[in-house]
């Protein structure tokens, strides 16, 4: 009988918390990132395929639990029968720490789990012989 390769991996999620309450984690960190790369929260909600309203009240949750804003929005349209640019949306300094910071986080706590991952799959291999 032959033994089976044991598939071992750690997971984990990361997320920032305020007062107990979620901030950010890995979807609130691609809404970022989106909105930061598209500059509008319409093209970020499309491109991630999630629906505008989701995306802008997580948006205003972040807002609430952070006591300051994460975004900055201008209006577009026309004025008097002249057009004008379409709106946009930016993040504000804080938002960009947070979304580096977060991402940084996570960039290390995924080197970590994959050198512990490789170290607890060698060790599992050596004892599945004994």
């Amino acid at each position: 009988m032959h033994a089976r390769k044991a598939n071992l991996a750690y997971t984990f999620r990361l997320y920032l918390n305020s007062d107990n309450e979620r901030i950010l984690g890995k979807g609130g960190a691609q809404i970022l990132e989106a909105v930061d790369e598209c500059g509008s929260i319409t093209a970020a909600a499309k491109k991630l395929k999630m629906s505008y309203k989701f995306t802008w009240d997580y948006l205003v949750r972040m807002r609430r639990r952070l006591h300051q804003p994460v975004i900055v929005t201008h209006r577009g349209g026309t004025q008097a029968g002249k057009k004008r640019g379409g709106g946009g949306t930016m993040l504000t300094p804080t938002a960009r720490i947070l979304l580096k910071e977060f991402k940084e986080t996570e960039r290390q706590v995924q080197n970590i789990v994959r050198k512990r991952e490789a170290i607890t799959t060698r060790l599992a291999s050596k004892g599945r012989g004994k």
